[in-house]
């Protein structure tokens, strides 16, 4: 009984005022060992690691496939499982980016001046016999150049190798001290954590101190890393799957069906048409981020998301051009390329990319497409700025701009232009509506793509005495697909269909 007592103190939970106290007051000498991450340094180290990698974004993008993928599952347990995501994430992120490096001793000088637990070296600061002892699950390499600039001295640092990082992370801690201590050494300690993780050390340390610093804290690396379309899911349109509801579903699919169906070889141009609307994307959301912002500062009830305080920081003004840039190019080049092949595979044996590529070609549409990018943001500027009544004669233009802005780099044919005039006018409508006092919501806007697209089809092949528009299998297989769009609205009225009879005898 009074072991389990015992077992139950040590595993307790302490004060940073009741740890430190002791520290300061114990008269043995005792070995301190002290855990590293939010304990003695009031950071993750590995996630600081992680959040120098550069450039940035694509140490961002890195990140997120891994964690997308979670390749610590795919192996054995003894190789895999959750506690080794971070030795995963830290291998890879370092053999992909080793000039990090280089640069990690500077930070860690700035981490340990920045982030050192003051409270915790000065109480060992009072106790210069006792030897101090490092023993962690952050990695040697990340760990040993911040220590060395802790305003401490420390006797030994025992943390996770690089290469059998695998091993030390699924291990106790007091089976990575036994590599260097005895078992002796390891119990007579003063053991100071802030994880019930090392509850096995906990319970077998002399003095053991389970305690949470309020000053700690587990930063993520990355969180402020600009990427693609991340203000629009995240801040926008939070919870409502906005990528994929009102940029791929909407945007994209649209684009594919007017423009890529025609192309002699719809795949490669699709995916060259993919690119530019993810482009396209990174300039407009910048427009919502500035339209939060001029909110936040001229509105006196300014309606902004639960999520705008802590992701606005993450978006800036010139990042979206670098990645417009960068996916506007290799898009253009598909688009372009797409006109050299066709469905015979020899065809594509024979291509010479060089030739099927006009450079000049290429940077003459770049140079189009980023005027009108550049004229979308000009507009999206005016709309943030001007009053609410003008701003109902503004936003048709940024519809406009939402679709048609990729004609100034790829033709049409007529179906496609009746697609996405439709489109931008099914934008502009509940707009107006909501703007005018209405209701929004109860407009049943799939149901009425449907009917604008027939009816301006229909008065576009009577009017040319030409019916071969809605003969076409483009133009049926965009009526399907917006039928499909639209089912749960015309069941919904179906079932409100009634002779105006009924409404007297109730």
């Amino acid at each position: 009984m009074n072991m389990l007592k015992q077992t139950s103190e040590k595993l307790s939970q302490k004060t940073p005022q009741e740890t430190v106290q002791f520290i300061r007051q114990e008269t043995y000498e005792h070995s301190i060992v002290v855990d590293f991450d939010e304990t003695l340094l009031l950071r993750n180290s590995t996630e600081e690691f992680l959040n120098t990698i550069a450039p940035r974004t694509i140490g961002a993008i890195v990140l997120i496939f891994l964690d997308a993928i979670k390749p610590w599952t795919w192996f054995p347990t003894a190789l895999g499982g959750q506690e080794n995501r971070d030795w995963f994430r830290v291998v890879v992120l370092t053999i992909l980016f080793p000039w990090n490096l280089l640069f990690w001793k500077k930070h860690a000088k700035r981490l340990a001046q920045t982030y050192a637990n003051q409270d915790l070296i000065e109480a060992i600061k009072q106790r210069p016999n006792s030897k101090v002892i490092i023993v962690t699950k952050g990695f040697n390499f990340i760990v040993n150049p911040i220590a060395k600039y802790l305003p401490l001295t420390i006797d030994q640092t025992i943390g996770c190798r690089f290469w059998k990082g695998y091993i030390d992370r699924t291990a106790p801690k007091e089976q990575l001290m036994q590599r260097q201590l005895s078992d002796s050494e390891i119990r007579h300690t003063i053991f100071v954590t802030d994880s019930l993780d090392d509850r096995s050390y906990l319970e077998i340390a002399d003095y053991s101190f389970f305690v949470q610093w309020e000053d700690a804290t587990y930063i993520p690396a990355m969180t402020d890393a600009y990427l693609p379309l991340f203000y629009s899911e995240k801040v926008k349109r939070p919870g409502e799957q906005a990528v994929k509801k009102y940029i791929l579903k909407d945007h994209v699919v649209i684009w594919l069906l007017a423009i890529s169906w025609s192309s002699p070889m719809p795949i490669v141009h699709g995916v060259g048409i993919v690119l530019l609307s993810i482009a396209f994307w990174c300039i407009y959301e910048v427009g919502y981020w500035e339209n939060d912002r001029v909110a936040e500062k001229y509105e006196k009830d300014p309606t902004l998301s639960k999520t705008y305080h802590k992701y606005k920081g993450k978006m800036n003004e010139w990042e979206p051009w670098i990645w417009a840039a960068l996916l506007s190019i290799p898009g253009l080049a598909l688009i372009q390329l797409s006109g050299s092949l066709d469905w015979d595979i020899q065809s594509w044996k024979n291509l010479d990319i060089a030739a099927a590529i006009s450079i000049s070609l290429l940077a003459t549409k770049l140079a189009l497409w980023f005027g009108i990018l550049g004229f979308t943001r000009l507009t999206y500027v005016a709309y943030n700025y001007l009053d609410e009544q003008t701003r109902i004669w503004i936003y048709p233009i940024l519809q406009y701009c939402k679709y048609f802005s990729i004609l100034v780099v790829v033709s049409i044919n007529l179906v496609g232009t009746v697609l996405m005039f439709v489109q931008t006018l099914l934008d502009w409508v509940p707009y107006i509506i909501y703007r005018c006092g209405g209701q929004r919501s109860e407009m049943q806007t799939q149901l009425f793509r449907v009917y604008l697209f027939v009816f301006l089809c229909l008065a576009i092949a009577v009017s040319l005495r030409d019916f071969s528009i809605i003969a076409t299998t483009q133009f049926t297989f965009i009526l399907v697909w917006a039928l499909i769009r639209c089912h749960q609205e015309l069941r919904k009225l179906r079932q409100n269909v009634h002779l105006i009879t009924s409404d007297c005898s109730s």
